[in-house]
């Protein structure tokens, strides 16, 4: 039901392309294993939802991007919508201990003795409502708090909050599920298309950008698709990673969204040659042609983007 999220994806090739002494090394393995906690955090309040019994015609919706207008995108970790409601579930992966400071606006959370604020859940799942709140869909908006880890200790918790931890959210939405109808089938399906419509991924900066880490810096050339190691080449059409000894007929399809990831959003055959050790720009233009890219001009320097319908 739920993929691993594309900034995920996105931070494990910059890991595999960065020099274990480079100076954002830690940090970026800091921001990849918090993604990667709150993903699995995710997936077991998901596998709560599969044990419910949901009304005929729900709809359970995960990682929901919305733009709600020009200036404004929301992302959801769920949201179910029925014919009797809307919930918003924010999932927090969390251990420690929670303490809860609703009048500023933050929580803080104690783990062997070191304090560190974080935002306050309350108040991201409450923008969220409001966001939602400016579509003026046919139904109530609920929402809900859930704390996976059962290695956290709540403290100061708002009575006024929908605050639960995971094993309790299968009882909140029982009482919601004995609401009445508020919308027909047909209302019900415009909505799902409605939500849909408005599903968005915003076009985000390079990770070199976001980071400031210099494209420079990275590792280049061709990675094994298995491990992650340097490939070399030991013929016109067959590369050999240099750990794990497998081959590899095609490895630019694999490796050219790095660039793209990385860098930034086209490349040229040169570009394409320096970064991934190319022995000429004829080389680079015949493994570019490989990876159906979309030719952005009609010049002598040619630059390439990837097809969104092929990636």
């Amino acid at each position: 039901m739920r993929n691993f999220p594309q900034s995920y994806i996105e931070l494990s090739r910059l890991l595999l392309r960065l020099e274990p002494s480079h100076s954002s090394k830690k940090e970026v393995e800091k921001k990849f294993h918090q993604i990667e906690a709150g993903y699995f955090g995710e997936k077991l309040v998901d596998n709560t939802l599969l044990e419910l019994i949901f009304p005929p015609h729900s709809c359970i919706l995960t990682d929901v991007h919305l733009k709600i207008h020009n200036h404004l995108y929301i992302q959801m970790d769920t949201l179910i919508i029925t014919k009797k409601y809307l919930l918003v579930i924010e999932v927090k992966n969390i251990v420690g201990t929670i303490t809860f400071q609703k009048h500023n606006g933050q929580t803080i959370r104690t783990l062997d003795g070191v304090k560190t604020p974080f935002e306050c859940p309350i108040s991201q799942i409450n923008r969220h409502i409001q966001a939602l709140e400016q579509l003026r869909l046919p139904l109530p908006i609920f929402k809900a708090i859930v704390f996976s880890s059962n290695r956290v200790i709540l403290e100061n918790v708002p009575m006024d909050e929908p605050i639960f931890f995971r094993k309790n959210l299968s009882t909140y939405i029982h009482q919601l599920n004995q609401k009445e109808d508020r919308i027909d089938t047909s209302q019900f399906n415009d909505l799902i298309r409605r939500i849909q419509l408005k599903q968005h991924e915003m076009q985000r900066k390079s990770l070199c950008d976001r980071w400031r880490i210099s494209p420079e810096s990275l590792i280049k050339g061709l990675l094994c698709n298995l491990c992650g190691n340097i490939l070399y080449k030991i013929s016109n059409k067959t590369w050999k990673c240099t750990k794990c000894e497998s081959n590899d007929r095609n490895p630019i399809t694999h490796n050219i969204n790095d660039y793209f990831i990385l860098v930034k959003d086209s490349i040229t055959t040169i570009e394409c040659k320096e970064f991934f050790g190319f022995s000429s720009t004829h080389e680079a233009y015949y493994m570019l042609k490989k990876c159906n890219l979309i030719n952005v001009n009609n010049a002598r320097k040619s630059a390439y983007r990837k097809n969104i319908e092929v990636f």
